[in-house]
């Protein structure tokens, strides 16, 4: 349900009444704004409010099926810590929840921990974010933070992640104002011309600025933003696959994130750190909360695989290199190898799929 309201205010007389940070709605998404960080002293806004029910994974891995109980089929999984929009409750108290990349399914309400939270609307210029999910962002509403586009062309999306639509592109070397940081590693960005979109942070290199450093990008292109169907260069991937590789025929050492020696975690960390600049959690479970997820059938080269080890808990990560085959370092005594995704006991075990670059 939503209630109109009108307010207006100074950040001053919210600090003094301790209000430190509030709720944003966008679309069907929530947000939190830092508002230490609103630099405007007086402003104007209408907004709205809604209850929404948030829940995070407790469990190491929860799986997500098609209907509301395990005789269902199992669609996909959750790790720890991950959160979803819990959509409503089945009569024998699963949950219908919706993933922040807009996957639909049930859980166990065992596993889930579900809190209602109200969330406030104040930038109607945020009309674009239509897809459920929740993210924690930071709002700027003063440019201090800019960011230059590394990669030859880097997409510019309608909200937070690839499910959105395409904008445009935006060239190697365009400066950008960084309007709001979502927790999933995207940011929303202001354009020299004032255009808004969001785009991957994974691409841009953020430094202090302010909207008069904005501008375009390298010489090689037109300067502009575009509307072609471009897409972040699949370089990047390319090197982590090319990295992986190299490291077959190491031991196996617990603990251990290279160079000479690995455990599982240690090696995706080590290649995706030393090939891609991207540091991912360290150990195989709370990897499995890095990136965004993808189904088997959707794996591609660079995508990262997790494993039970035959108990309930993700214990075991790999990298898919195409071709129905993986390199993973597999146990003490071992070293790093490729092996056979669809052989019976990895068939058994496989959990999950996140995809760290795209």
């Amino acid at each position: 349900m939503f209630t109109e309201k009108k307010t207006k205010s100074t950040l001053s007389k919210a600090l003094a009444l301790g209000m430190v940070a509030t709720s944003v709605s966008f679309g069907a998404q929530t947000a939190t704004a830092d508002a230490a960080k609103i630099e405007n002293t007086n402003t104007t806004s209408t907004y709205k409010t809604q209850i929404s029910k948030t829940g995070i994974v407790t469990a190491y891995a929860l799986n997500i099926r098609k209907g509301p109980s395990t005789s269902y089929e199992r669609i996909g999984s959750l790790a720890e810590g991950q959160k979803v929009t819990v959509t409503s409750t089945a009569s024998n108290g699963w949950y219908k929840i919706k993933t922040s990349s807009g996957k639909v399914g049930y859980v166990s309400p065992k596993y889930l921990k579900v809190s209602t939270t109200e969330a406030d609307k104040d930038d109607k210029d945020d009309n674009e974010n239509t897809h459920k999910g929740t993210y924690v962002v930071k709002t700027y509403t003063k440019i201090s933070k800019v960011g230059r586009v590394s990669v030859s062309s880097l997409n510019l999306r309608t909200g937070p992640s690839t499910s959105y639509s395409k904008k445009g592109s935006l060239h190697k070397g365009y400066v950008v104002g960084i309007v709001k940081q979502y927790s999933n590693g995207w940011y929303e960005v202001k354009l020299k011309g004032g255009k808004k979109g969001c785009v991957d942070g994974s691409y841009l290199k953020i430094t202090s600025g302010t909207s008069s450093d904005l501008k375009n990008g390298s010489s090689s292109s037109t300067g502009k933003e575009d509307n072609n169907d471009g897409t972040v260069s699949s370089s990047r991937v390319q090197a982590v696959i090319n990295m992986v590789k190299r490291q077959v025929g190491k031991p196996y050492v617990y603990g251990a994130a290279g160079p000479n020696s690995f455990d599982c975690s240690g090696l995706t960390y080590y290649c995706y750190k030393n090939a891609a600049g991207i540091t991912l959690n360290r150990s195989s479970a709370a990897q499995a909360s890095n990136g965004r997820y993808v189904s088997k059938s959707e794996l591609k080269p660079g995508d990262l695989i997790f494993f039970n080890s035959g108990t309930n808990r993700i214990r075991h990560v790999g990298m898919y290199v195409g071709n129905g085959q993986f390199i993973h370092a597999p146990s003490p005594g071992k070293s790093v190898k490729y092996e056979n995704l669809y052989s019976s006991y990895y068939v058994k075990g496989y959990v999950t799929a996140r995809r760290i670059i795209g």
